[in-house]
């Protein structure tokens, strides 16, 4: 699912079911979220449907699980087929523009339009070139026009053209034909490894909590998987244990450090009633913790989903891309056809330009056939003027943009506040959590008269060595740093 277009079979193929109540679509990470009701869809159902409008499911899961590790196996298994894809179109492609140079400049090669007719074939019907053709079927089914139609347009004309050559002396474009499909793979993978950098900041997220809890069942200790806590279990949260979930403190006493949600360096005293956040992690006392928000509903849940809809999100100058784009495509295959039209009943009043172009450029060939000419200007604006960079631009950069801030500590909401960012000329910061580290760190020894700094050093570390309070850790650590 790479488009709007995409997005809008998929939503209204799932529309259609009486089951299901809500949908909503993120192309940037490729996903659909779906809310059934009590007689909705089971997840092999909605795989079918989805299957049946022609796209491939790569996994089914409901919200909260803890699918990291199939999210990570996705994402590397999207980006392994966009490289094999690549790679698949580009040494086939590689080898044909070599033939070519040696062909055009030093000397003809025999057979030449068959063997880069065979080259050629796989890389513009097979592989990419039949996953883009098949999109570009689906939009015009379904009368609508994506970028994918005219990567079509850009390659399939000229191969099949190119084949005229068999049977009527005239100039290949069967080079052509690769070439733009392989640039339109390169694309693809590059746009593929931005996005699995930018989900891989995201799941680095999941990591920060607990994998097990210690609960009690029937007057014992057991440890199960986090994902199989439920609301009302009672935890055992030991000095150094990570908090499983989201909880009310119900015996006990602790400080815990909270650094990971709120960015305050201090641990915060808790006690019973005091309610504490997942993945926060308990310093010196036995707390007994109930549940109360547990798999999708918890704080880390909650945030980690934030940044996933500010992926997904459409910013305003998006919206405008969109409706550029749909309007574009339509225009540029009209000035394309133009074009073609303009030479074929002009070309001899045109021949001109491709002369004195041709004492700057060896490729040209001013002396070629009027049909010819025609055919290779038509093309030419059916490449040239792909919106690829006007579709893809705008939601890579922004699922890029929250993945690294979230990488860096930075939360952003909504695409749109990204997009307002840039007319922010004053920031008021809330200094504890926002710009500090999190953690106290030693910045200055001011020693009394006659005692060194080394030495002053020395004994602060001695006696803060087996505390684990942060500000005894920040002297200790610092004092290793300088001494």
């Amino acid at each position: 699912m790479g488009s709007d277009h995409c997005a809008g079979i998929i939503k209204s193929t799932l529309a259609r079911h009486d089951g299901v109540q809500t949908t909503s679509t993120n192309i940037a990470n490729h996903t659909v979220s779906v809310v059934v009701g009590s007689d909705g869809p089971t997840e092999n159902e909605l795989k079918e449907l989805i299957e049946g409008a022609g796209y491939d499911v790569a996994a089914v899961a409901l919200e909260g699980d803890a699918s990291q590790e199939e999210d990570s196996a996705v994402e590397e298994a999207y980006l392994k087929l966009a490289l094999r894809r690549f790679w698949i179109a580009a040494v086939p492609t590689t080898l044909i523009m070599v033939l070519m140079m040696f062909h055009m400049f030093w000397q003809p090669i025999p057979g030449y339009l068959a063997i880069i007719a065979v080259l050629g074939f796989p890389v513009v019907f097979l592989y990419g070139g039949a996953a883009t053709h098949k999109a570009s079927w689906r939009s015009l089914k379904n009368g609508t026009f994506n970028m994918d139609v005219l990567i079509s347009m850009g390659s399939l004309p000229p191969y099949l053209i190119g084949l005229v050559g068999f049977v009527y002396p005239m100039t290949s474009f069967i080079e052509m034909a690769v070439t733009i499909m392989t640039f339109h793979m390169l694309g693809r993978y590059l746009e593929a490894k931005a996005k699995g950098k930018a989900s891989e900041a995201i799941r680095k997220l999941l990591t920060l909590g607990a994998k097990t809890a210690r609960v009690e069942r029937e007057g014992e200790e057991v440890e199960i998987p986090v994902k199989d806590l439920a609301p009302g279990d009672i935890m055992i949260v030991r000095p150094g244990d990570k908090v499983p979930t989201d909880g009310e403190v119900v015996d006990g006493e602790s400080h815990l450090d909270e650094s990971i949600a709120t960015g305050e360096s201090v641990p915060v005293y808790k006690s019973t009633g005091d309610t504490v956040i997942g993945a926060t992690i308990s310093k010196e006392g036995r707390l007994r913790v109930k549940a109360t928000r547990v798999g999708g509903d918890t704080f880390l849940a909650q945030v980690v989903k934030l940044i996933d809809e500010a992926q997904g999100s459409r910013v305003p100058i998006q919206e405008f891309a969109d409706r550029m784009t749909g309007r574009f495509v339509p225009l540029v295959l009209v000035i394309a056809l133009g074009s073609l039209v303009v030479w074929l009943f002009a070309g001899d009043t045109l021949r001109p330009i491709l002369e004195w172009g041709a004492a700057f450029l060896p490729w040209v060939d001013p002396t070629a056939a009027t049909p010819v000419l025609a055919i290779l200007a038509a093309i030419a604006v059916l490449v040239i003027a792909c919106p690829c960079a006007l579709g893809l631009a705008t939601p890579t950069a922004l699922m890029v943009g929250s993945g690294v801030g979230a990488e860096r500590g930075i939360l952003i909401r909504s695409g749109e506040a990204i997009q307002t960012f840039k007319d922010v000329k004053v920031m008021v910061l809330d200094k504890t959590g926002t710009i500090t580290r999190g953690e106290p760190k030693l910045t200055d020894v001011v020693p009394a008269a006659g005692v060194s700094e080394t030495e002053l050093l020395e004994l602060a570390t001695a006696v803060e060595n087996a505390s684990e309070h942060p500000i005894a850790r920040a002297i200790v650590d610092g004092a290793r740093e300088r001494c």
